[in-house]
């Protein structure tokens, strides 16, 4: 079976972490909700989601994928150096990795996103430039084995692809 881990802290988007982590399940895929510390965290719209494991016992090789939810818990997640090496050894492993909204400042603390065509929440296109990637506006956009969306209306069409990328 499929395992994919899913990355929270506080002030996560509420949707994008509703709907991914019900679509996986509902694939069979197996989803672990990884944080600092094993405990609930609140999103924006006050969803509590509870984390089964702590960033600081993974090993990348249990995982086939990485899914990274919006809103503010990505800017707190990327001060992690746990956060950034787990996404960084992912992504090395040529694992499939999905980040949405404001996820992939993630990303751009791990370092992956150099060449690569991204797309995000408008306001963090500067710091997806910077990095060295392309910021492409588009609702979706893949390039290899990261994809990326730019917020919860964009959910559908990114787990197709996700979900593609986990079977292959």
């Amino acid at each position: 079976m499929k395992k994919v881990a899913i990355l929270i802290d506080d002030m996560f988007e509420d949707a994008e972490f509703i709907y991914p982590y019900y679509r996986l399940k509902e694939a069979g895929v197996t989803v672990d909700v990884i944080a600092r510390k094993k405990m609930a965290y609140t999103g924006k719209k006050g969803t509590i989601a509870k984390a089964t494991h702590t960033i600081d016992k993974l090993k990348r090789e249990e995982y086939e994928g990485l899914y990274i939810p919006g809103g503010y818990a990505p800017d707190r997640l990327r001060r992690d150096p746990r956060m950034v090496d787990f996404v960084k050894s992912l992504f090395e492993a040529g694992k499939p990795i999905c980040a949405v909204c404001h996820g992939p400042s993630l990303l751009i603390s791990a370092d992956i996103l150099k060449g690569k065509r991204v797309t995000a929440f408008a306001s963090i296109k500067d710091d997806i430039e910077n990095a060295g990637a392309l910021y492409t506006a588009q609702s979706v956009e893949q390039d290899e084995n990261i994809i990326t969306a730019k917020d919860p209306t964009s959910l559908p069409e990114m787990m197709k692809l996700f979900l593609k990328l986990l079977e292959a």
